[in-house]
This record gives C-alpha cells, sequence and structure tokens, in this order.
C-alpha cells in the first residue's frame, strides 16, 4: 500500500507534464488566418446604370473632348432639336443634327485643329472646353407621348460652358437650358444586371446671339449654332 502511492503520484506528475508541453506546443505553433470569404468585384467605375451617371460622363467626354466616349453614349436614333436662329444662320443643316451629323461635328470639334466648314470658311480651333455650370433643375422625368422627344426620361439642365479657342480668338459661351432626353435597356457586367442609360436626344433652349460660320467675336451664342460650325 505504502509502494502504490508514491508510483500513482509519479504518474500523476508526468500525466501533467505531458499536459503541459502539449499546450505550450500549442501555443507556439502559428495562428491560422480567418478565411476571408468570397470576394465582391466592383461593378465597372462610370458605368451609366442611372441618368446623373450618364450625365456625368457626357461632361467629362466635353472637357476631355473624347469623340469616342461620346458616340458610345447616343442611341441610333439620337438627335438635337435645333433653334430657328441655328437654322436661320446654317441653312443647310436643316432642323435637326442627327447621330452621324453629331459624331462627326464632335470629331472636327474635339480634334484641336482649325477646320474647313461647306463653304470653305475657316473655322478656328477649340483647344479647350470648360464647363463652369451643368446642373439639373427639377427631377427627371418620363416624357409625355406629344413632347417633341416622347416617352423618355427627361431632364432640364442649366448650363455654362466656355469654349476656348486660344490666345488669337475669343472664347464661345454658352448660357441658358437644355433639355436632355434618354433611354434605358437592361445591361450585364462582371454578371451583374443593371440598366444602361443612352442619349436620344438634345432640345437646344440657350441663349442665342446671331453669328456668323467662323465667328471671331467674343459672345455667347447657342449650343446647336456652335456645334452647326464644326459641321
Amino acid at each position: 500500500m505504502n509502494n502504490r502511492r508514491p508510483r500513482i503520484a509519479l504518474l500523476l506528475v508526468s500525466v501533467m507534464a505531458l499536459v503541459i508541453l502539449g499546450l505550450a506546443g500549442c501555443s507556439s505553433s502559428p495562428t491560422q488566418a480567418p478565411d476571408p470569404g468570397p470576394t465582391t468585384v466592383p461593378f465597372p467605375a462610370g458605368f451609366p446604370s442611372s441618368q446623373d451617371l450618364l450625365m456625368a460622363r457626357f461632361q467629362a467626354a466635353y472637357t476631355a473632348r473624347d469623340s469616342v466616349a461620346l458616340a458610345a453614349m447616343l442611341r441610333p436614333e439620337f438627335i438635337t432639336i435645333l433653334q430657328q436662329s441655328t437654322r436661320n444662320t446654317f441653312p443647310d443643316v436643316g432642323e435637326t443634327l442627327d447621330r452621324h451629323e453629331q459624331v462627326r461635328i464632335a470629331g472636327r470639334m474635339f480634334r484641336g485643329q482649325d477646320v474647313f466648314d461647306p463653304n470653305g470658311s475657316p473655322v478656328p480651333a477649340v483647344t479647350t472646353i470648360s464647363i463652369t455650370t451643368f446642373q439639373r433643375v427639377g427631377v427627371w422625368s418620363l416624357s409625355i407621348p406629344t413632347d417633341q422627344i416622347p416617352n423618355a426620361w427627361r431632364g432640364l439642365y442649366s448650363v455654362q460652358v466656355l469654349f476656348n479657342r486660344g490666345l488669337s480668338y475669343a472664347p464661345l459661351k454658352v448660357l441658358g437650358n437644355l433639355v436632355l432626353y434618354m433611354t434605358e435597356r437592361d445591361s450585364t457586367a462582371l454578371g451583374e444586371t443593371h440598366p444602361y442609360y443612352q442619349f436620344v436626344g438634345v432640345v437646344d433652349l440657350t441663349d442665342d446671339v446671331p453669328m456668323g460660320p467662323a465667328d471671331k467675336a467674343s459672345e455667347t451664342s447657342s449650343w446647336g449654332s456652335i456645334h452647326a460650325l464644326f459641321r
């Protein structure tokens, strides 16, 4: 009986030593990082999934003078509805600019080089485009069937845009309002489906001062007339 007690005590000490060594070994091993879980790929930046995002891209295309980016925003049926004064000054243009004409005009305007109009008159280059104001007035709403551009999202914008023409020519300024129209369709990118907005039209309501085809004076003119210069 007396001989068994030392043996039991020795066995207990050995077991406790093994437990302590095991705990020490666990504490010295590196801790495994927690599983971060699935990662989410962000939706493409600048994707025109809302009216306001498309408008931001529109302004960026003008300030960067990016005609390719602008062309991608225009639906095949896109038109710019011009003012009567613009049609009077540029009778060969007609009442509207269609998508093909708008893309060609943007390419010539954004090029940063002097061009010639269809009558052979020189048109000074636009060197930079500065947007001081491009502010929506009110909310986006669906245009009625009798609107100039029916059944589309309609937004009224107050604008102030400066088309600079270098040191030799005074800038051309646009002041007033534009009405922009756009439609939406579903588009999928990176496995997600979102609305995709594109323009179907612009109605020019900006201030208009009569100008010559190759105007060199410092004055305010309409959005449509400045574009018609580069037709």
